[in-house]
C-alpha cells in the first residue's frame, strides 16, 4: 500500500468536515483563519474543549500524540495573560498551523492515482482501487469484508451507519467534491428525536413529582420505537445521487476530478470509463 503526507488542502478539507460533525458549524475556514476568532462566532468558543477537538483530529487522521504535543507545538501552551495571548499567542493558533502539525504525522494511506491498465493510462482504475483501500482500512474493515467489482451496487455492499461512514471517508478525501448523501425523511427522524428529548426531559421530573412512572416509561418507549424506526429507515434507504449508483460510476466521477485529493487524475475520452467492467 502506498504511503504518502497529506497535503495541507486535503488537510483542511479533513479539518472542515470533522469540526462540522464536532461542532455543527458549517461555516467555511481557511488555512489563514484564527481558530479562536472562528469558534468565538459560531458561538463554541466558551463551550468547546480542545482537547477532545484534538483527539478528533487525531481519528480522523489515524495518528496519536499527546496533548502537550498539541498544545507546545501550536503555542499555546501556559498563556500568562490575556494580552498576551490576543496578541502573540492566538494570532499564530490558525487552521493553517493545525493541518501543519497533522501533516508532520499523519500518513496517507489512500491513493486515487491512476493506474496502468494494458499499457495505458487509467483514471478510474486507479479511483476504484482508492475506493478498495477505504473499505478495506483498519477503521472500515469492519463494515463490510467481501469483495466486490466495479459493476457492483453501492447499496448492495454498504448500507445504514456503513454507508454513511464510507462516504463521509470519500467526501472529504476528495476535497468536498462528492455530493452529499441525502435522505427525504432525515427531517422527520431528527424532530422526531427532538420533541422525544424534550418529552424525556419534561416527563422524568413529572414522574419524580407525582409519583406516576407511567410518564417516564412512555417517554422511553418512544425514544426506542423512534431509534428502532430511524435505524430501520437508514439501513432500507437509498441515499446515494441517481448518478452515482455503482462503484464504477463513483469510481469515473472521482477520476474526473480535478483536485490534490486524487492527484491530478483527469477524465479523458480515451481514457475516462477504461479498464472498470
Amino acid at each position: 500500500m502506498q504511503e504518502t503526507r497529506y497535503t495541507e488542502k486535503q488537510i483542511l478539507c479533513g479539518l472542515y468536515s470533522c469540526y462540522c460533525d464536532a461542532i455543527g458549524s458549517d461555516t467555511p475556514f481557511t488555512a489563514e483563519t484564527r481558530v479562536d476568532q472562528h469558534m468565538q462566532a459560531d458561538g463554541s468558543w466558551e463551550d468547546t474543549d480542545l482537547a477532545d477537538l484534538f483527539y478528533r483530529f487525531e481519528r480522523q487522521f489515524d495518528f496519536e500524540c499527546s496533548l502537550e504535543e498539541w498544545t507546545e507545538e501550536l503555542g499555546i501552551a501556559n498563556v500568562p495573560s490575556l494580552e498576551v495571548w490576543e496578541h502573540e499567542m492566538a494570532p499564530r493558533f490558525t487552521f493553517g498551523a493545525i493541518a501543519r502539525f497533522i501533516q508532520k504525522r499523519a500518513i496517507n494511506t489512500v491513493s486515487f492515482q491512476s493506474v496502468t491498465v494494458i499499457n495505458r493510462e487509467c483514471g478510474p482504475a486507479g479511483a476504484f482501487y482508492g475506493i478498495q483501500q477505504v473499505v478495506a482500512s483498519e477503521r472500515a474493515a469492519r463494515w463490510n469484508s467481501h469483495r466486490f467489482a466495479p459493476s457492483d451496487r453501492i447499496i448492495d455492499v454498504l448500507r445504514g451507519s456503513h454507508l454513511d461512514r464510507f462516504w463521509y471517508e470519500l467526501h472529504w478525501r476528495t476535497e468536498l467534491r462528492i455530493p452529499r448523501l441525502k435522505r427525504d425523511w432525515d427531517f422527520l427522524i431528527d424532530s422526531g428525536c427532538l420533541l422525544g428529548g424534550i418529552g424525556f426531559l419534561v416527563a422524568f421530573p413529572a414522574s419524580i413529582l407525582t409519583g406516576q412512572y407511567l410518564y417516564a416509561v412512555i417517554a422511553v418507549v418512544y425514544l426506542l420505537a423512534l431509534w428502532a424506526v430511524a435505524s430501520v429507515y437508514k439501513y432500507c434507504s437509498d441515499p446515494l445521487p441517481p448518478e452515482l449508483q455503482t462503484f464504477r460510476d463513483l469510481a469515473v466521477a472521482i477520476a474526473g476530478l480535478d483536485c490534490e485529493a486524487v492527484r491530478g487524475i483527469k477524465d479523458s475520452k480515451n481514457g475516462a470509463a477504461e479498464g472498470l467492467t
